[in-house]
């Protein structure tokens, strides 16, 4: 019954915000109203999960009202539930946190229903056709959201990419299940498994590409920043933090039904996975605005989480139940942490971009006293994504990398050395990504204040702060339970590795990668011994300095090591970048150059460092976009040149091609009946 309730109240959000006229005087009470159903549709969502999990799931029987030959629906069990636990709770969070900013915009909710709810038919389909109703849904959601703002610049080139890969991955879902569904003469997911051979290979990657596509991975990546910046503010969270858990759903409930991959599709993604992680925070770490630098560390996460399936897929291969447990665990620690860690950066970025009336972040500097609460977003967000300790974000790295240790235990040479080259390229990653949130927190949220807010400060509605607090208090209460964290994820992967995951808890408060004595961690304990410990050297130094320690000298601050310096604020969040581009040069290709200052410099080039009437510019090359697909690019415009010239106007030509296509079909059709 709750999924059933959570997709009536999704249809009846959608309903009066689509009624609402944006002249009428009720439009802002419809807004509100609409908001508030799709919340308490994004609530049933997350019971019905709930029961999931439990083994208590719902069904719903789509095959009449689709028309759909035989059985076919919406089912609820475990792993479905799991997932609607996370996304459904942070989509809860995420729409209180929400909210219309200065610009009217009464539609907005109806295209987050739609998000809503393709996620919902998504994570509960189980057949071929009820997924790739809800994955067109969800493509058509991303590109009514990127464009939403269509009059702003970039928003119809974004939208426009949003459908051509979404598109792209639907293609790729098709073309899978089809084999899988021809091979297993049904279309339900849980038959697909009868598939087999070289046809079941092909599949198999097929439908990990189009999954791929969605999460963002290289080198189908290109798509997924700029969709996240062009959409309003409202609408980033839920995108980021709620819809993208769809891809690994399906990685996931893939694993579940096809079973152990090929061995070079798992060589495959393993390689795929690490360098997604490093591309995505070396372009983060460098990206001269607030959205653009979130929007790059969700390529980085998807990257990480994508790690961790792959080394299941690794235990799948090599008959290894305790690696496959080990896997998705890292794997589902980090879809958790991302969706809290992202929702909450992307819901307190719409704050700062209301308030300030800007994203550069070197016109972003002491958010934390300014705005306390985008302030405190901004830094737990920050904290969680860099896997530092007391957040959710601790545990799930560092199940990543204990996952990745176990490559040892691997008998084939491929995979032992993927998984080496993974581990690798995580390790940077992850402290790369420790430098990159320093710089948010560091500058943006500490640094001196520098350019006034643009805007007075809008009156925060009581939702809107429970919101941002709801998502920062579970970025830290997560940490704390961790051990429970854990018990919700075995519950739900009970289908795939049963009671394996119980090993991963060495005792009630400590936890470990699985395989028993290889290492220990204890996110619980953390939050007693690392506060203790701070009093305690606050306390021991207070008492052998004879309260000295209070007492202020002020000096002459140094200001970035030489004189003459004018703008006294020290680092700028470009300078600070500066390093990594040096360091990531092969990977970033900078390009620096100097040219005249204008008025409009700041809003045009966010990458760059004002001195007088100059502007040094520095701009980083995607390399894959740059070397892989604009080059696809002039290949396709000459072919649309080209066929663009068969279409002449005239009837005849037209009938001919008719002509010849049938003869082509009636010589295909005679060849292959022999």
């Amino acid at each position: 019954m709750m999924l059933i309730t959570c997709l009536i109240l999704v249809g009846a959000a959608a309903a009066v915000s689509v009624l609402a006229s944006p002249r009428a005087w009720l439009s802002g009470i419809a807004a509100t109203a609409s908001r508030w159903l799709l919340t308490a549709a994004a609530l049933a969502g997350a019971v019905a999960g709930v029961a999931g999990v439990a083994g208590q799931g719902d069904r719903v029987s789509l095959a009449s009202a689709l028309v759909l030959d035989g059985a076919g629906g919406l089912q609820v069990d475990r792993l479905s539930g799991l997932f609607l636990v996370i996304s459904c709770s942070v989509a809860v969070f995420v729409l209180l946190a929400a909210h219309p900013g200065r610009r009217h915009r009464p539609r907005l909710v109806a295209a987050l229903a739609l998000t809503l709810g393709a996620v919902v038919i998504v994570i509960t389909a189980d057949q071929l056709f009820v997924v790739l109703l809800g994955w067109e849904s969800l493509t058509l959601s991303f590109y009514l959201l990127a464009g939403f703002d269509r009059a702003l610049p970039g928003r119809a080139r974004a939208s426009v990419a949003a459908a051509v890969f979404g598109k792209a991955s639907g293609a790729a879902l098709l073309a899978g299940g089809a084999l899988l569904a021809v091979h297993s003469h049904s279309l339900l997911l849980t038959d697909f498994g009868q598939a087999s051979g070289l046809a079941r290979d092909i599949a198999y990657a097929l439908v990990l590409l189009g999954f791929g596509i969605k999460a963002g991975l290289v080198p189908v990546q290109v798509w997924l920043p700029p969709t996240y910046a062009a959409s309003p503010g409202p609408a980033r969270a839920l995108m980021a933090g709620v819809a993208v858990n769809v891809a690994f759903y399906g990685m996931v409930r893939t694993l579940m039904v096809l079973g152990a991959p090929p061995v070079w599709l798992a060589t495959t993604m393993l390689l795929i996975a690490g360098v997604t992680a490093l591309l995505g925070i070396a372009h983060a770490s460098v990206n001269g605005r607030l959205t653009g630098l979130i929007a790059w560390s969700s390529v980085e996460n998807a990257g990480l989480i994508t790690v961790g399936f792959a080394m299941a897929l690794v235990g799948a291969v090599e008959h290894l139940p305790e690696l496959v447990a080990a896997g998705l665990l890292a794997s589902m620690a980090q879809v958790i942490a991302h969706s809290l860690g992202k929702s909450l950066l992307f819901a307190s970025a719409s704050l700062v971009e209301d308030s300030f009336g800007t994203l550069v972040l070197d016109d972003l500097r002491g958010i934390a006293r300014t705005h306390r609460l985008a302030g405190t977003g901004l830094v737990i967000g920050s904290l969680t994504l860099a896997g530092l300790p007391l957040t959710a974000g601790l545990a799930s790295e560092w199940l990543t990398l204990e996952a990745l240790m176990q490559q040892f235990r691997v008998e084939s040479l491929s995979l032992r050395l993927a998984s080496a080259a993974a581990g690798a390229l995580v390790a940077l990653t992850v402290g790369v990504a420790g430098l990159t949130f320093v710089r948010l927190v560091a500058l943006t949220a500490f640094g001196p204040s520098s350019t006034p807010m643009r805007h007075p400060r809008p009156r925060r509605s009581v939702d809107v702060w429970i919101g941002i607090a709801a998502l920062s208090a579970s970025c830290l209460v997560v940490s704390i339970l961790t051990p429970l964290e854990v018990g919700l994820i075995g519950a739900g992967l009970h289908q795939i590795v049963g009671n394996t995951l119980d090993r991963a808890m060495a005792t009630s408060l400590v936890i470990q990668p699985v395989y028993p004595e290889f290492s220990a961690l204890s996110p619980t304990l953390l939050w007693v011994v690392l506060p203790a410990m701070t009093l305690l050297s606050v306390g021991v130094t207070m008492a052998l300095s004879g309260g000295r320690r209070l007492r202020v000298r002020r000096v002459e601050p140094w200001v970035s090591g030489s004189p003459g310096v004018s703008r006294g604020v020290g680092y700028t969040s470009f300078g600070y970048a500066n390093a990594m581009r040096r360091v990531l040069a092969n990977v970033l290709q900078p390009r620096g150059r100097l040219e005249a200052a204008s008025s409009t410099d700041q809003m045009k080039a966010p990458s760059r460092e004002v001195r007088g009437p100059l502007t040094y510019r520095v701009d980083v090359v995607e390399v894959v976009e740059h070397f892989v697909y604009r080059p696809l690019q002039v290949v396709g415009q000459g072919l649309v040149r080209t066929v663009k010239k068969l279409q002449s106007g005239h009837l005849g030509a037209y009938l001919l091609y008719m002509l010849l296509a049938l003869v082509a079909l009636l010589i295909t059709v005679s060849v292959t009946s022999r």
